[in-house]
């Protein structure tokens, strides 16, 4: 009795030094783990099978047994354990031969170390009272090799119902565990697969979206383009009939030299036959160059293309007579002067307005 008493308390020390181990450790070690419990591979997650062999001590002979152990984590820190062990193998001291079916959790402070403690039932076919309780705790290491696989360590205390006596045993444990289903691991990387799967998608809506982007500015571009195209062209024949109009205005105005006259012809409005005050001048100087000069001078009328024909060939009449008689009011001999309907001119381009205008020649065939 006394001998139990003194296991019983070394049992309890043994198990206040672990604890106060623990929340020393625990208290400035990050998480271990990061556990999901809603991942939808959680039922079937993290669970672990493992043996070992194992080596215990009572009532002063040593023996060997046999442990059978599976896991299943529940939290960042936290396992499930289920436990059956069968001691004594090798034991003659019938007490030492029995089995245990125990079940407990264990506390993981770093991914390699942990805490455990179980309780459950024993059976000793050798005792009188085949079945009792039984308990057991201590400090367990694993060390993990390929994916799937690790080697366990664990060392600690059980505590055995003996009829109505209690004895505890010291044991260590050494064995391989297999890890099942979902593995932590493939959790992680089935996460950092979903993930890459949704940037992937959300990366190919917006390249998408930059590609309709780029699409349109093409279609823009190509209308720009276009729009600049047209408007070189219209540029290109503008420039063309501003060269043509120059070079007309030149050749009437080299014509009007040769007949002597240095001003330019006299130009008039949309469908009129009045003179403007500014050509009004110019009338005045040819008069005064037909004066200073002999000879008869031909006033030829013109017409823009605008128009019926009939009436453009009755207004280039009207342009020219107007002049002839503003040429007589500045004191030009009548006989000296031929009025002339010329109608319809396009030499200074179809829609030109300086088709519009009367021009003042001298005859080759009047007097010198």
């Amino acid at each position: 009795m006394k001998r139990n008493d003194l296991r019983l308390g070394g049992l309890v020390r043994l198990a206040a030094l672990m604890v106060a181990l623990t929340l020393c450790i625990a208290g400035s070690a990050q998480k271990p783990y990061k556990y999901d419990s809603s991942h939808k591979y959680s039922l079937m997650s993290n669970w672990t099978l493992g043996v070992a062999g194992q080596y215990s001590n009572n009532h002063g002979v040593s023996g060997g047994g046999i442990t059978a152990l599976a896991t299943k984590r529940v939290g960042d820190y936290w396992r499930l354990r289920f436990e059956a062990t069968m001691n004594g193998l090798r034991n003659v001291d019938g007490f030492d031969r029995y089995g245990t079916a125990m079940a407990g959790a264990s506390l993981d402070f770093l991914n390699w170390m942990y805490l455990f403690a179980d309780a459950g039932a024993v059976v000793n076919p050798t005792m009188a009272t085949k079945c009792g309780l039984a308990g057991d705790a201590g400090l367990g290491l694993n060390v993990n090799f390929g994916k799937h696989s690790m080697l366990w360590l664990e060392g600690g205390s059980d505590l055995v119902q003996n009829n109505a006596a209690w004895d505890n045993t010291f044991f260590a444990r050494l064995g391989y565990a297999a890890r099942l289903g979902i593995t932590e691991r493939d959790r992680v990387a089935i996460d950092i697969d979903n993930h890459m799967r949704s940037t992937y998608g959300e990366m190919k809506e917006e390249n998408q979206l930059l590609k309709s982007e780029a699409k349109k500015k093409d279609e823009d571009n190509a209308r720009l383009t276009d729009l600049l195209e047209r408007s070189t062209a219209a540029l290109e024949l503008a420039t063309e009939r501003l060269s043509n109009c120059q070079k007309e205005v030149k050749q009437v105005t080299e014509d009007c030299g040769t007949a002597g006259i240095e001003l330019m012809p006299i130009f008039f409005d949309y469908a009129s036959c009045e003179i403007t005050p500014i050509e009004d001048a110019k009338v005045e100087r040819i008069a005064d160059y037909i004066l200073t000069h002999g000879g008869e001078y031909r006033i030829e009328g013109y017409s823009s293309p605008d128009g019926n024909s009939y009436n453009n060939q009755k207004l280039s009449g009207e342009r020219a007579f107007v002049v002839y008689q503003a040429l007589m009011g500045y004191g030009v001999p009548q006989d000296r002067l031929i009025p002339m309907a010329n109608g319809v001119t396009s030499q200074f381009g179809e829609e030109s307005t300086l088709n519009r205008m009367v021009i003042v020649r001298k005859s080759e065939y009047g007097q010198q």
